[in-house]
């Protein structure tokens, strides 16, 4: 996205302002200090010519919004699930009280590589192998406390039944789906593409809007002045909710962080 290399919360709207602002003047540097369209002086643009790519920006920016706010609410529901998934497999009486420990550890670390690398230092857009590795060997656990039933007196590991290790592995499977959409909505705001062809379509109404006023600099003026406020506005709330993970609207791991302490509590 165009504005990634900047920090800080409200560095959307900062840098959405200065990409309004930038359009601002380009459209009145060509459309006033240039002779592009002196011809304009003496047959104007119809007004109603500069509501079309206007119209057509309204539309492209609609269409991005609703898609940004769609994403955000495919990531909520992710967190949600993902959250309850965790809280189904902690309170599976699976195995021995051994087994169960084990897989709450498993669980602890599987919750500080999400929130400490996933959620922090990525923003969910890298997968964590730490919390990988951690599924994986409480499912493996629980496959060999199946296998342990069809062995032979003296084996190493206690026979989980077929009820108890379906409903265990059901919850797994939940949470490496929620795991696996939450991490591919983190991704959804690197495309470029479709920004720079936003900003793009967004100069070509600011210079409609100009040169319809070409006759009239200080109309025109105040036409720009007006019309690049509403593209920032536009744009800002765009891209605020182009992300789920970031932003000041980012959604936060309050579900993973409540799991995470009472855990901690229960192992003191």
């Amino acid at each position: 996205m165009p504005f990634e290399s900047f920090n800080g919360q409200l560095a959307p709207l900062v840098v959405t302002f200065l990409w309004s602002l930038g359009m601002g003047l380009l459209s009145y540097y060509l459309v006033y200090k240039t002779t592009l369209f002196n011809h304009l002086i003496e047959v104007p643009l119809v007004p109603p010519f500069l509501t079309l790519p206007a119209v057509m920006f309204a539309f492209l920016m609609g269409f991005m919004s609703s898609d940004a706010w769609q994403n955000y609410s495919y990531a909520r529901t992710a967190l949600i699930n993902e959250s309850v998934a965790i809280s189904r497999i902690l309170n599976i009486p699976v195995g021995t009280p051994e087994l169960q420990n084990s897989i709450k550890l498993s669980m602890q670390t599987y919750l500080e590589a999400v929130l400490n690398e996933e959620w922090a230092d990525s923003t969910n857009k890298f997968p964590s192998p730490k919390a990988q590795a951690s599924i994986d060997a409480m499912e493996l656990s629980i496959w060999q406390g199946v296998a342990a039933c069809g062995q032979a007196s003296g084996k190493s590991f206690s026979c989980i039944d077929s009820v108890m290790s379906g409903a265990f592995i059901g919850a797994l499977k939940d949470l490496r789906a929620a795991r696996k959409q939450r991490l591919s909505l983190g991704d959804v705001g690197s495309a470029d593409g479709k920004w720079i062809l936003a900003i793009i379509l967004g100069l070509i109404s600011v210079i409609s809007v100009a040169a319809a006023h070409r006759h009239n600099i200080k109309t025109g003026i105040t036409a720009l002045i007006l019309y690049c406020l509403s593209i920032w506005i536009a744009l800002g709330i765009a891209v605020l909710f182009s992300n789920p993970y970031e932003g000041s609207d980012r959604l936060k791991p309050i579900p993973f962080m409540t799991i995470l302490e009472s855990l901690k509590n229960i192992s003191k």
